[in-house]
């Protein structure tokens, strides 16, 4: 899937209604009557972290509760069903976005440093090529003084 498809995806997914906003989900909320039928009823929850205080330096995490939905069959309960399913697979494709998006860049930083390569190939080429000049001529000059040796050198 491209970089293209997956944002219109996302975009698509939020044109199709209300996105749940982050860290909520649906709890219920259970009662049963004096003549014994149980209801149960739904509730739109979040989480949240109180501030630390000197009492309490590691808060835990809370619930509260941000909306009633009513029971199973209302309207309030099935669109924030929907809206959390929507949330949930623009978060997937989010992820799945982000993957991409830092497998891109670190493939243009290889070819960035791939296209630096050849300059550093070839000055190595040339420093080696310069190194064995330099051995050919020392190889030479010492040719030349084993042949032509110099007898008025004293030691």
């Amino acid at each position: 899937m491209s970089q293209a498809t997956i944002k219109a995806r996302i975009n698509q997914l939020r044109s199709q209604g209300t996105v749940a906003p982050p860290n909520t989900w649906i709890g219920t909320t259970s009662i049963t009557k004096k003549n014994g039928k149980r209801y149960t009823y739904y509730r739109l929850m979040t989480a949240y972290y109180p501030p630390a205080t000197e009492d309490n330096p590691n808060p835990t995490r809370k619930t509260k509760m941000v909306q009633y939905l009513g029971t199973k069959d209302s309207l309030a309960y099935q669109e924030m069903k929907d809206a959390i399913k929507r949330r949930n697979e623009i978060q997937r494709l989010e992820k799945k976005l982000y993957k991409l998006e830092k497998q891109v860049s670190v493939a243009q930083f290889q070819r960035r440093q791939r296209n630096k390569q050849p300059a550093l190939t070839k000055l190595v080429g040339e420093l080696v090529a310069q190194v064995q000049g330099l051995v050919e001529e020392m190889a030479m000059m010492k040719r030349q003084l084993k042949i032509h040796p110099c007898e008025d050198i004293k030691v």
